[in-house]
């Protein structure tokens, strides 16, 4: 099944065919990077629809992630998250600047390492085989989901290339041993979250780390960006869809012309919740540099990829050594345009 399907747009979050990035046509390739381009510009957020991952790829691996999460906690915690972001992490290792309490679990996972990867041998950070479960299928249907979401995260940073004035692999180049982590969100439902002490919200109002998320969604719904009233946009999920936004750093690349826009999760009902956003980050030494974009005059200085997102890590994570924060902050502090 193709996941290419036409929908209306909900409020001003474009949703955009993307197949044009496919085509062998520059002319074509470059019209759609220009919707693409001009979607940053504005809120740093767009649908992308016409890609090459099938629907089928995308619920096997949602289909199996349920599985992951409905087991006992034993045998989820026999994966249990290392440094390198590979494995199980439980409800509250994601400390979030407002100091409230979240109800969700994850697993992440990352671009395949053997244990003689050179990266590995080095020790370089967020470089380690993937940590996977005794789960029959598990492994294959996600590293299905992962190299295909990959894949549609490459092809619209050569749109962003493309929109920018740029060689169509200005990005991508540097995506030979990408930093890209996947996260697989479980969301309480509604009524246990609550009764774990946590707030009504599902996940606290944030921007993203890093150059671009590529977003699958499950049915339920609940995510939310906040437009530039600083009211809330419903952001419904799309079967087949993705929802791609960008991240700090990509923000940063641009010298902040693309958006990197605070967005959040409400609950929707009382059931579980399951999102697989891929973080789609480059080579862990790439240097990102506004000035290798043409900016005469930087508002950013030149950071290193892995290096800017360790930094992010450190203050959202507990396994990264995040502290703990004020509890006690006022529920409606959530709503204010906070990173995580």
């Amino acid at each position: 099944m193709s996941a290419a399907i036409k929908v209306e747009a909900p409020a001003s979050i474009p949703v955009i065919d993307v197949s044009g990035l496919y085509s062998p046509d520059i002319a074509e390739r470059r019209r759609v990077a220009d919707e693409i381009g001009r979607a940053c510009d504005e809120i740093g957020f767009f649908y992308a629809v016409g890609h090459h991952v099938k629907l089928e790829t995308i619920e096997a691996a949602w289909k199996k992630a349920l599985e992951f999460f409905a087991q006992p906690m034993e045998a989820k915690l026999a994966v249990e998250c290392d440094r390198n972001n590979r494995g199980y992490r439980k409800m509250g290792d994601t400390i979030h600047a407002s100091g409230l309490k979240f109800a969700r679990d994850s697993f992440d996972l990352g671009f395949p390492c053997k244990p003689d990867d050179p990266e590995v041998l080095a020790g370089t950070p967020l470089y380690a085989p993937n940590n996977w479960p005794a789960l029959p299928g598990f492994e294959e249907a996600l590293s299905a989901y992962y190299q295909g979401s990959l894949e549609v995260g490459t092809t619209i940073l050569k749109g962003f290339a493309l929109y920018l004035g740029q060689e169509e692999d200005f990005f991508s180049r540097h995506f030979t041993r990408p930093v890209a982590d996947m996260v697989i969100n479980h969301y309480y439902p509604y009524a246990t979250a609550i009764g774990l002490g946590a707030t009504e919200t599902a996940s606290g109002a944030h921007t993203d780390h890093g150059i671009i998320t590529i977003l699958w969604q499950d049915y339920s719904g609940g995510l939310q960006v906040m437009g530039k009233d600083g009211v809330y946009l419903d952001v419904p999920p799309i079967p087949g869809g993705y929802v791609i936004n960008v991240g700090e750093l990509m923000k940063r690349w641009t010298n902040g012309r693309f958006k990197a826009t605070v967005h959040r999760v409400i609950h929707t009902k009382n059931a579980p919740r399951i999102s697989m956003p891929l973080f789609c980050n480059p080579d862990f030494n790439t240097t990102v540099d506004p000035a290798q974009l043409g900016v005469a005059e930087p508002a950013y200085s030149p950071v290193t990829s892995g290096e800017f997102l360790i930094s992010r890590f450190q203050k959202t994570r507990k396994l990264w050594g995040a502290a703990n924060k004020d509890a006690t902050v006022k529920a409606e502090a959530i709503e204010a345009p906070v990173e995580a």
